[in-house]
């Protein structure tokens, strides 16, 4: 899943932020002076939303070269500028199919990105696919549909960029394993814990490693929820024989958020097959997971039990020292110079995952490439509260829970924590302690103490809940939409 871009800017920013990128590339010493100036005097950004930055060049040719030769070094460039993993769109500079007046000439950028930001919003109003694909990696995308995507070698994942602590050392010597000798011992591998903290890294990396000995190799990556789309609308559309034939001939499946496929009845009995085709061919299989298998109560058993004759290992939030690291790591690959003082300040405060670690040192690289600011401690001072959104005490994410629960059920955050028995503030009050219970592993005495009850009732009632979901798929969808409401 790519991650969005940390940091927005207006149509007014996009000159600067094309010069960061320009100097990137000239810092990078990736092209000759004489190239550098040929194939990217004229280019401007155009347009940057969350997830993607488009750039206009002069025509095809120009275009077609610098997809081929330098997509690369422009992809590093533009995220070491903007923040985030963006996906990077060329398109030609042209005059915008309904001129908007007031603009000076019609092709200018600020014309451009208006008419791309028209097209972008008339896109998702109609759900149509995007109109500029001009990369790589978003041609692939949309080509495999559905959300797939066929893996290449990616040098932003791979073993050696992985910073290695207490909490991942076991996961990553598992992962270095099974890319060493794939299909063998460790198959399926099942990775699992809180997002940000790598998982989908040493996924990455051990597909590169095997690209590495096998340019050819069939890597498939896809997330759980995709897979149950594709599904269904294979059924719709009687294309079931396609879709199986897609994944049963990859060599390497990788599913992330395996958890997605639990309490889907057609969805698992897919998967299981596509599992013993590829488990019985030898080849790799490795899923991601926000839990063990045997927390997915809705899950079959015949598919449980498969997960776990692999090998199964977690991932846990980093610690001081990792989180450190993985800091001073980042600035060096970005040429910062952060005083030690400052990254150790960051690593007290930021302690959730690493994606917040990586966001805000680009964050710290835009504003001190775009701005001029400088880098100390009052910069990231005022930088840290918009990292500390996922890091809220205990207390205040319980209280989130509970307020979520309520609004889903049409009662009050009072009625759930009260004593009234009508059945949806009963369900409601269950619901909001089993989730309370998984999201902050706060003991049943913790939660009994904030529903003023004693411990056994919590656990009847959240055992009430485990044993429901047994059965009742609707409720698992519907936990599964409330947890992710919560993370917004």
């Amino acid at each position: 899943m790519r991650r969005g871009i940390y940091v927005m800017f207006s149509p007014s920013d996009y000159g600067r932020v094309w010069e960061s990128i320009l100097g990137a590339i000239r810092e990078s010493g990736e092209l000759s002076t004489t190239a550098l100036d040929f194939w990217f005097r004229n280019v401007k950004v155009v347009y940057i939303d969350e997830e993607s930055v488009v750039f206009s060049v002069e025509n095809e040719l120009k275009k077609d070269n610098i997809l081929e030769r330098y997509a690369k070094i422009l992809a590093i460039c533009t995220m070491a500028v903007v923040g985030g993993d963006p996906t990077i769109e060329l398109i030609v500079e042209r005059a915008p199919s309904t001129p908007l007046e007031g603009e000076g000439r019609v092709n200018s950028p600020l014309s451009l990105a208006k008419e791309i930001e028209l097209e972008r919003k008339r896109e998702k109003e109609e759900n149509l696919p995007p109109y500029f694909a001009g990369n790589e990696m978003a041609r692939q995308k949309n080509q495999a549909g559905g959300g797939e995507r066929r893996l290449s070698y990616n040098p932003e994942y791979t073993f050696d960029n992985f910073i290695v602590g207490n909490s991942n050392k076991f996961a990553h010597a598992a992962a270095l394993a099974v890319a060493n000798n794939p299909a063998s011992t460790y198959n399926p591998l099942f990775l699992y814990g809180p997002s940000g903290l790598g998982k989908t890294h040493l996924m990455y990396a051990i597909t590169n490693k095997l690209f590495e000995s096998s340019s050819d190799l069939n890597a498939i990556y896809i997330n759980g929820e995709d897979f149950t789309n594709q599904l269904i609308e294979s059924i719709s559309r009687k294309e079931n024989a396609a879709f199986r034939e897609k994944y049963r001939k990859a060599d390497i499946l990788l599913i992330d958020d395996i958890q997605f496929i639990a309490g889907k009845e057609s969805t698992q009995e897919e998967f299981f097959h596509t599992f013993n085709a590829l488990y019985s061919d030898h080849k790799q299989i490795i899923l991601t997971s926000d839990r063990p298998p045997k927390e997915m109560v809705t899950l079959e058993d015949r598919i449980r039990s498969r997960f776990e004759q692999g090998l199964i290992v977690d991932i846990h939030q980093p610690d001081y020292e990792l989180r450190l690291a993985i800091l001073k790591n980042k600035a060096q690959s970005m040429n910062l110079v952060i005083g030690d003082d400052v990254l150790a300040y960051i690593a007290e405060k930021l302690h959730s995952n690493i994606r917040q670690l990586e966001g805000i040192i680009k964050r710290i690289s835009a504003t001190h490439l775009l701005d001029g600011a400088q880098i100390n401690m009052d910069l990231v001072r005022t930088l840290l509260p918009m990292f500390q959104q996922d890091t809220e005490p205990v207390g205040e994410t319980a209280e989130k829970i509970i307020a979520v629960v309520a609004k889903r059920y049409g009662v009050t955050s009072e009625d759930v924590l009260g004593v009234k028995r009508t059945k949806n503030i009963k369900t409601a009050r269950n619901i909001a302690m089993y989730i309370i219970r998984q999201v902050t592993d706060l003991s049943l005495n913790s939660i009994g103490v904030m529903f003023e009850r004693d411990h056994s009732t919590i656990h009847s009632n959240i055992t009430a809940i485990e044993k429901q979901l047994k059965t009742d798929a609707a409720l698992e969808s519907e936990i599964a939409d409330i947890r992710r409401e919560i993370k917004k």
